[in-house]
């Protein structure tokens, strides 16, 4: 059976209300071993999974839309200039205009000490599943070994958005110190690849159909994978970082450059291709129907080639609300007219110019401010590449990825913002009036693009050309051949934009490649947006012309490489701020 999205456990049936009660208390008292609470949460298997499932929702969910709220849904897309920020009000716009700061206004959406709390859940779990009784022991293995891949994955995001942090090895209780200063860059990345590796000979390849989406070899692979991956960018492969923490530059760079770093990237993206496609029936889904390829691979339930995905129970029909919704409702697409996500969040030029025509040129669009008429706009865009088709819905087109849908007509799914080139439908290919989707953390196509970046910066042109176009043709797209590695390392970058656009790797990207443009039109300066009508007021039809134009000016400084800590915490003495904040 294949195993692919992050299934939070399914099984479980008649939860009642004493449960819940101590449920809570599980997740927000520090417990101690032998108390009520870890006696009761742990008295059986039904009882134990439920708190296995809530510690996978809560350590996959970094990164995600916050709080189920579809208006602060992209939080990292509108920050790279991707797409529009949306509403005034929205938390996006805050960082977008303002930049992030240390006492409200950062991309950890759910404020960096959650991260602890999900980290703690994942600790009991492993220090005290023994004590359920009618579970075996070879079980109870995989469990732990499934909550030190969720501990490993929850460390892997806070390295890449923060460096060095507080590394805790067990659920701290009423009796510990509390005050762990941050570990080392270097200390965490060894810590995620110890955990990661410790996990792997104990998860299985697979999981029988009832239990498809817990923690593979293959996902807790790609963990590692993209944690090498980030430990070889510039940012942290550096002796000198980007800006000086003194005698701690240790806590934001891993101290000197070792091309050896890329090779070990290499090698594990390879282990996760060999694993997912030997072990997992995973495989790059190529028909040579590109658009329902991608659109497949991005969109479908448990497609073959996703490894991981932030996945729940969706108990109440599609069209059910957001309570009964609660991990599979992110960028709500209200269709049939209602204001939605899908037509909020508009793509900006900068993401658009990264996708090609469908015959592998680079498209054009009117120079800046030049009143084009707008024909010439649907013309381009039926012009574009199968998974800009996939991705996007133009004004007066009804969406490609959901074909003679009138849950997806022009009509159907509301303008909007008319900032933006075109309206949002990425993960909703053919999904009729499916409102829910579920998130991939890692595709397969994430190992293969790795690889081809790992192998390029190693020198090995032929290897990386050979995994960039396993991804890069089956869009439709004809080969690249350019072997010069500095034009190369642009082409991947342009990939990776295009492939994993709202998967939550650009923005990221962005910052560890240290894009030269960063500050100048992606996340900060003059960002373009499109308008209509003479900047008037954009139609669902009769459009007569469009322009490119500067929307507004985004905030960029370098100390936005990595996150700020909140100030509540650096105020109690153990921690030490990152440069600039």
């Amino acid at each position: 059976m294949r195993i692919k999205s992050i299934l939070i456990i399914v099984t479980v049936i008649g939860l009642i209300t004493t449960f819940i009660a101590c449920q809570k208390d599980f997740l927000q008292i520090p417990a101690v071993s032998g108390s009520t609470t870890i006696d009761s949460t742990f008295g059986t298997t039904e009882k134990a999974l439920l708190a296995v499932r809530t510690a996978y929702k809560g350590c996959l969910s970094q990164g995600l839309p916050y709080r189920n709220d579809p208006w602060n849904a992209m939080i990292q897309d509108n920050m790279t200039g991707s797409l529009f920020y949306g509403h005034a009000w929205g938390i996006a716009r805050n960082i977008v205009i303002s930049g992030l700061n240390s006492t409200s206004t950062n991309e950890d959406m759910e404020g960096f000490n959650s991260n602890y709390n999900f980290i703690r859940q994942a600790n009991l779990i492993r220090e005290n599943i023994n004590k359920v009784r009618d579970m075996s022991d070879a079980d109870k293995a995989i469990i732990k070994a499934e909550m030190k891949a969720l501990i490993a994955y929850r460390y892997c995001q806070m390295f890449i958005m923060y460096g060095g942090v507080p590394i805790v090895s067990h659920s701290l209780t009423t009796t510990d110190d509390l005050a762990i200063p941050r570990s080392s860059a270097k200390a965490v990345l060894d810590s995620v690849v110890t955990w990661c590796d410790e996990a792997l000979p104990v998860l299985p390849s697979e999981w029988p159909g009832n239990w498809e989406g817990r923690m593979t070899k293959a996902a807790v692979l790609s963990v590692k994978a993209k944690i090498q991956l980030f430990a070889a960018r510039p940012l942290f492969n550096t002796a000198s970082p980007y800006l000086s923490l003194g005698e701690r530059n240790d806590l934001i760079c891993l101290g000197n450059v070792d091309p050896d770093r890329w090779k070990t990237a290499a090698l594990t993206a390879e282990a996760v291709i060999r694993e997912a496609e030997t072990n997992a029936a995973a495989y790059i889904i190529d028909t040579n129907n590109p658009l329902d390829d991608y659109g497949t691979a991005t969109s479908t339930p448990s497609n073959p080639e996703v490894l991981l995905a932030f996945k729940f129970v969706n108990t109440s029909g599609d069209n059910g609300g957001w309570n009964t919704l609660p991990m599979t409702a992110f960028y709500y697409p209200r269709i049939n007219g209602e204001h939605s996500s899908a037509a909020g969040f508009t793509l900006l030029p900068s993401q658009l110019e990264n996708y090609y025509k469908q015959d592998g040129t680079d498209q054009t669009w009117p120079a800046l401010d030049a009143i084009t008429p707008f024909a010439d706009y649907l013309k381009r865009m039926d012009e574009m590449e199968p998974r800009f088709k996939a991705d996007f819905m133009p004004y007066e087109r009804s969406a490609w990825n959901n074909p003679g849908d009138a849950n997806w007509s022009n009509t159907s799914i509301g303008l909007g913002y008319s900032n933006g080139a075109a309206r949002s439908v990425k993960f909703y290919y053919k999904a009729g009036t499916r409102r829910w989707f579920e998130f991939p953390i890692f595709r397969l196509a994430f190992a293969y693009l790795a690889a081809a970046e790992a192998y390029n910066e190693m020198g090995q042109a032929t290897d990386a050309l050979l995994k960039l176009n396993k991804i890069h043709e089956r869009a439709g797209l004809p080969a690249i051949t350019e072997t010069d590695r500095d034009k190369l390392r642009l082409l991947i970058q342009r990939e990776w934009a295009i492939e994993f656009h709202k998967e939550n790797f650009r923005l990221h990207e962005m910052k560890h490649w240290k894009l030269p443009n960063i500050g100048n039109g992606l996340i900060g300066g003059p960002v373009r947006g499109f308008g209509y009508n003479n900047n008037t007021t954009l139609k669902t039809t009769g459009n007569t012309n469009y322009s490119i134009r500067i929307i507004y000016q985004g905030f960029w400084s370098p100390k936005q490489y990595l996150n700020p800590f909140p100030q509540s915490e650096i105020n109690k003495g153990y921690l030490i701020q990152n440069p600039g904040y």
